[in-house]
C-alpha cells in the first residue's frame, strides 16, 4: 500500500481530486487484500448504535454490529487496535 503522509500534503493544500485518487488506491488494495472473519458485538438497546464506520485513507466501510462478516486483514487489525473487536 503507498504511504501517504496527510501533514505534509495537507499544509500543501491537497485538492479533493487527489484524496479520491487515493481512496480509489487504497480501495483496490484493500479489494485485493485477504479477508478474515470478523463480529463487532451489538449494544443492547442502541439503535444509534447499530453500526459501526472504519475508514483507511479515505476508503470506508460500514459494519453492522452483532453480524459475522469478512473484511481485509487491514480493517480488522484497525478494528482490533481501536478495541472494537
Amino acid at each position: 500500500m503507498a504511504t501517504v503522509n496527510t501533514t505534509k500534503s495537507a499544509s500543501k493544500g491537497i485538492s479533493q481530486q487527489q484524496i479520491d485518487e487515493i481512496a480509489k488506491v487504497t480501495g483496490k488494495y484493500l479489494g485485493d487484500e485477504a479477508k478474515v472473519l470478523v463480529r463487532i458485538p451489538a449494544v443492547p438497546g442502541a439503535q444509534d448504535d447499530a453500526y459501526v464506520e472504519c475508514c483507511i485513507n479515505g476508503y470506508n466501510y460500514i459494519i453492522k454490529r452483532g453480524e459475522s462478516v469478512k473484511v481485509p486483514v487491514s480493517i480488522a487489525e484497525l478494528l482490533q487496535n481501536a478495541g472494537i473487536v
